[in-house]
């Protein structure tokens, strides 16, 4: 994305899962936000030298003015659970929740709300018969 990030930017931060899961997650909102998402290169960078034991945090930028209707939604399975922190104002961190919920089993592990921003903590894991 260039240029200064908006009050239609979410942060989203996932962490508890490997390489593959947040992958998953990521192309997720590839999906829902077209061109409208970043990978933080610098942490994704660091995450792959730590190693599989160290803990680790991906993050990316969406923008979710970049949001289009879809279909039947569809992503790889995660493996595992992912916890999904979702920083920015409550209407755009509402849409990333709300297509995150259409393709994971999510379950909503707080908010916390500021006076122009709002922060949601997810669980995501996978679809049962997934």
């Amino acid at each position: 994305m260039s240029g200064l990030e908006t009050a239609d930017h979410v942060s989203v931060h996932l962490s508890g899962c490997g390489t593959a899961d947040a992958g998953v997650v990521f192309g997720a909102l590839e999906a829902a936000f077209p061109g409208g998402t970043e990978p933080d290169a610098s942490r994704s960078a660091a995450a792959q030298k730590t190693g599989e034991g160290a803990a680790t945090m991906w993050c990316t930028v969406v923008d979710a003015r970049t949001r289009t209707p879809r279909g039947a939604p569809s992503a790889a399975p995660l493996t595992g659970g992912v916890v999904a922190d979702l920083f920015g104002a409550a209407d755009p961190v509402r849409q990333v929740e709300e297509e995150l919920a259409a393709v994971f089993d999510v379950e909503h592990q707080g908010t916390v709300p500021g006076e122009h921003e709002l922060e949601v903590r997810l669980r995501l894991a996978p679809r049962p018969g997934a």
